[in-house]
């Protein structure tokens, strides 16, 4: 999901570069001096609708069944520069509603659902000075699988119906 995020971004958001995009809420990362950076991060994950199995015997005796799930993917601008962070948002959320958002993560087995409205969020950072960031938020879904062992019967034997009446016949009291 990360990887095609990432090269979500460095396609058509304008001007950034594979260095300074960094996946957040990642322990042991720190942010760069430089304040021009993008940040990915999930925020939710909620899984959509019912298991989608294969009922039918396996040849191998392995079950397989799929659950979509819906990522929420915040995307975050960072720049000193606020038209700079502007523009790269502002990119994502249009094509965030455009087929070509869908096309492009359909290659990586993902459905693209859509983008949110990009968001204003500026900081002050440690030396007291204003920095422009603006958000936009991606809903992506994907297919995830899990496979198991399943016993199955290669043959039955069926006894033939016996009267019960006749053959277990219910105690007197």
């Amino acid at each position: 999901m990360f990887e095609a995020v990432n090269d979500f971004i460095l396609k058509f958001a304008p001007g950034v570069v594979q260095d300074n995009i960094y996946r957040g809420y990642f322990n042991r990362g720190s942010l760069p001096d430089v304040q021009d950076y993008t940040v990915i991060s999930v925020s939710d994950t909620s899984r959509v609708g019912t298991n989608i199995g294969d009922d039918a015997q396996a040849a191998d005796n392995i079950y397989t069944t799929k659950a979509l799930y819906e990522y929420t993917i915040d995307i975050d601008f960072v720049c000193d520069d606020q038209m700079t962070a502007h523009k790269r948002a502002s990119a994502l959320a249009t094509l965030g509603r455009d087929y070509i958002a869908v096309d492009f993560f359909k290659g990586y087995d993902i459905g693209f659902n859509y983008a949110d409205d990009m968001a204003y969020l500026p900081f002050v950072d440690l030396s007291d000075q204003y920095i422009h960031r603006y958000r936009v938020t991606l809903h992506l879904t994907q297919w995830e699988s899990v496979s198991t062992s399943q016993e199955y019967a290669e043959k039955v034997e069926i006894n033939l119906v016996e009267n019960i009446d006749a053959h277990h016949k219910p105690k007197k009291e």
